[in-house]
């Protein structure tokens, strides 16, 4: 590993002659970390140990500096700094843009979700081109029980990439899919700028399945009768026309369709309020974090209709969202192109769009967003770049076409094992993966291994098995894949952020994405 790169070399040196003599085995300085502040110096650098922030300048200012670590004095001082818990509190008060923010002001937005807390300064790198902001720590509870992270580790490896990169326009933090109250409060205490509540487990299927003399029993045992008479008031009986530059279209409730969208959803809409009033209680109303809902991942559609009545009885409960996710028509597979057709889900998705800015001013957020290519112009036109996109998965993929090019071997014993746990990870995951169409990498050359991450069954096959690869365990418990893969990524982490950059980058130039002036990305 080479200490800097070569297009940042005469910044660098400077911050060379400053680290020569003290007693640290450098491997590596991250130029753009570097800057002043309070008489200090502040900055990144790689030792054996891994990253770590260095703090110089004279010796009494050293001392008194907040950020825990191991001081050498010479005719100056420096401190040798983990990027610990406590050290990232120091960061994120003496640098405040290494904090999440709520990004509800911004209309294009995308979340990266960085799986392996590495990927991000190669996010960066793409993002600083364009005029998007951007969700740079995004997980869920069940990626972080596979990786092994939580809320607050995926907050602070995101923070401190952001100061690696000098990344000063602001990033957001989603705690995604959470299902649960507590998850809520877990993820709010990490420090999270946005909640992604998952209704699936709180909506009810049967509303829109069950016979019509079930239905009014139902809805007369269960909604309360001052409930009920709000909500034929609401609904009952009346055409809501909807217009926009693309047409219009108009919705129309029955005393039996009133029924059954409000037993769909009462269940989930009481526990919004429960989310809601927490979010408010934490930030003491004030603007910090953002309120997504998904529907996303639900086993039936979420139609235009069950979609307008959700949206005004949030605005009848006074709750505000900043974002939703309904289940659209057609195939959302992760890591793959979208399946369906196109026409189809173009008309939703503008029905979609009209109500969330007629009815809440709150943007469709695109889940399992990773390379849906054919949508994202048709996506960035209907919304009129008001949208939120979710990626996640193709960044872990980029990561293992990375292996395959860099350390083939590697690649080929994660290849076997994920083949060895498809049938039980795909239990747990939608995908429609041929493994017939797999051929047998035996009989390929490690040159012939890049290109196979094209492949949507070999894309499907790795990102599924991906918790499986990353806790799979030898019989002395050391891991098998895990400490090889970061390894190599540490590696040659500029090769990789690099692919990432070009990878994010046709993300969004597909979206149409403004490009920053000239200049303005290296600021």
């Amino acid at each position: 590993m080479t200490l800097i790169n070569s297009d940042q070399a005469p910044a660098a040196d400077e911050m060379l002659r400053s680290l020569k003599g003290f007693p640290i085995d450098l491997l590596k300085i991250y130029p753009r970390s570097f800057c002043s502040k309070n008489g200090l110096r502040y900055g990144l650098i790689r030792t054996p140990e891994g990253k770590k922030c260095v703090v110089m300048g004279e010796r009494s200012h050293v001392l008194k500096d907040a950020f825990q670590g191991n001081c050498h004095h010479q005719s100056s001082s420096l401190k040798l700094c983990d990027l610990s818990t406590e050290n990232t509190e120091c960061l994120m008060a003496l640098f405040p843009y290494t904090k999440p923010i709520s990004l509800r002001r911004f209309p294009m937005t995308i979340g990266t979700g960085d799986r392996l807390g590495v990927a991000t300064p190669g996010h960066i790198r793409a993002i600083k081109k364009f005029q998007v902001h951007p969700a740079l720590a995004q997980q869920s509870v069940r990626e972080n029980a596979q990786t092994g992270r939580s809320f607050t580790q995926v907050i602070q490896d995101a923070a401190w990439a952001v100061f690696q990169e000098n990344y000063q326009e602001g990033y957001g933090a989603d705690a995604d899919h959470l299902k649960s109250l507590q998850e809520v409060k877990e993820a709010l205490d990490a420090g999270v700028s946005m909640v992604t509540l998952d209704l699936s487990d709180k909506l009810n299927p049967e509303a829109f399945q069950e016979s019509k003399e079930l239905i009014d029993r139902k809805f007369k045992e269960k909604i309360d009768e001052d409930d009920a008479k709000v909500i034929f008031h609401l609904f009952l009986d009346k055409e809501f026309v909807l217009k926009g530059p693309e047409g219009q279209f108009s919705i129309c409730f029955d005393e039996e369709s009133v029924k059954r969208n409000t037993l769909f959803f009462y269940k989930a809409l009481d526990f919004i309020e429960e989310v809601y009033e927490l979010i408010r209680s934490h930030t003491g109303n004030r603007p910090l974090v953002d309120f997504e809902i998904s529907m996303d991942e639900t086993p039936f559609l979420t139609s235009p209709e069950n979609h307008f009545f959700f949206a005004l009885e949030l605005s009848h409960r006074g709750v505000h969202i900043q974002s939703l996710a309904p289940r659209f028509i057609g195939e959302f597979q992760t890591g793959i192109d979208f399946r369906g057709d196109r026409e189809v889900f173009c008309r939703q998705f503008y029905h979609h769009v009209l109500i969330a800015q007629d009815y809440g001013n709150y943007k469709i957020s695109i889940h399992s967003g990773s390379d849906k290519f054919s949508l994202f112009s048709d996506m960035r036109g209907l919304s009129k770049e008001f949208l939120h996109l979710k990626t996640a998965g193709t960044s872990w993929l980029e990561a293992m076409r990375f292996i395959a090019l860099g350390n083939p071997p590697l690649y080929r014993e994660m290849h076997s094992f994920a083949l060895s746990r498809f049938k039980e990870a795909s239990k747990l995951s939608h995908v429609t993966t041929d493994l017939s169409r797999i051929p047998n990498l035996e009989g390929l050359s490690d040159g012939e291994l890049p290109p196979l991450l094209d492949q949507e069954d070999f894309r499907q096959l790795l990102h599924i098995t991906y918790g499986y690869l990353l806790n799979a365990k030898d019989k002395a418990g050391n891991n098998i894949f895990k400490d090889r893969l970061y390894q190599t990524l540490i590696q040659y982490e500029e090769d990789y952020w690099s692919v990432l950059e070009k990878h994010l980058g046709k993300y969004l130039n597909l979206l149409g994405v403004k490009r920053k002036r000239k200049g303005d990305d290296e600021k």
